[in-house]
């Protein structure tokens, strides 16, 4: 066939692209309505318990369950406070709830915090067309994420990561909890170490004891140490972290392979994580000065921490099995001062 005869076969279809792109467009937020409605239509935690068996899990039992499935399961992170209830559906999802004192595994009421993880194909870009879609503002977050608020369910925010095919679910009964949760960075995996918020500066030993007394409690160190840079990085809830950078490693890295010390404020916190410990039996040690550590001897990368009299929990990390303990153990985790 003559070019000149090809040419306007050529502009025809050229001149359909934008039509059938718009089409597409239509279709896949149409889609996305399906998919985001079938998502919620199980209300948060409301009925978890009905979607599949639910049971409680220790920290040590959150992580072996993790490992075995080859893709991450996301939570709040360690709360001793609260009994982790682990759901898994039939289609792949995977809930975890937070329940409180009281509150009995399987329980129907939706009056606790949720994390789920669900799979989905290309979840970042659903999730951006998602919010599009509803005309609210899709939300940056930490590692690269983005995430939004169902506009006519606050109390649940949607997540994701790019190149990943899992979507993350937080369900919260009060909606600002919710988002505060997600845009803090404290969304991560089971086995995650703690989550750095942004605002890390280096900070000497000065600083830090400067910092402790403006806050009026004490912040948690391993001790000082020469060639380190003391990163401080503190979130909206009042957690104070501290790592240990090496030399050469910038403030603000991202990589979780770093002695970290955490001060969370905790009510009653030496109670609740004996009860925790009881519960999940998990082993403990003695610390001195009526103190005691919980030690999870399975997943030993964390070691937690409370005194009596002291609204404090601590947190101890290193990326090393077995170090975190050492540390705890021989008593070099002190109030700076």
């Amino acid at each position: 066939m003559p070019a000149e005869a090809q040419q306007p076969v050529l502009r025809g279809v050229y001149a359909r692209r934008p039509a059938l792109v718009a089409v597409a467009g239509i279709a896949l937020l149409a889609l996305l309505g399906v998919v985001l409605w079938l998502l919620l239509r199980g209300d948060g935690g409301k009925t978890t318990a009905r979607r599949a068996p639910a049971n409680g899990m220790s920290i040590r039992q959150l992580n072996e369950f993790a490992g075995s499935l080859g893709h991450p399961v996301y939570w709040a992170g360690a709360q001793p406070r609260f009994t982790y209830e682990l759901s898994h559906t039939k289609d792949g999802r995977v809930y975890i709830r937070y329940l409180p004192l009281g509150a009995t595994v399987g329980s129907t009421k939706a009056n606790y915090l949720t994390v789920g993880t669900y799979p989905q194909r290309h979840a970042f870009r659903t999730i951006r067309a998602a919010a599009k879609s509803q005309g609210v503002r899709a939300l940056d977050i930490a590692g690269g994420g983005v995430a939004f608020q169902y506009k006519s369910r606050p109390t649940h925010v949607y997540l994701a990561y790019p190149g990943s095919d899992y979507q993350i679910e937080v369900f919260d009964p009060a909606p600002a909890v919710a988002l505060r949760l997600v845009t803090s960075g404290q969304i991560k995996p089971v086995g995650a170490p703690p989550s750095l918020r942004a605002r890390s500066q280096a900070a000497s030993a000065q600083q830090l004891r400067g910092l402790a007394t403006t806050l009026g409690h004490p912040i948690y160190w391993a001790g000082p140490r020469g060639n380190v840079t003391y990163e401080l990085t503190r979130t909206r809830s009042g957690n104070v972290y501290l790592r240990y950078l090496p030399p050469g490693v910038s403030v603000g890295a991202q990589k979780p392979d770093y002695l970290t010390i955490g001060t969370y404020p905790q009510k009653g916190a030496l109670a609740i994580l004996k009860r925790t410990a009881a519960k999940n039996h998990v082993a403990t040690m003695s610390v001195g000065g009526g103190g005691i550590a919980l030690v999870d001897s399975k997943h030993p990368t964390s070691v937690y921490v409370a005194y009596p009299h002291v609204d404090l929990q601590i947190e101890v990390y290193d990326p090393k099995p077995g170090r975190a303990q050492q540390l705890v153990q021989s008593r070099q985790i002190t109030a700076i001062g």
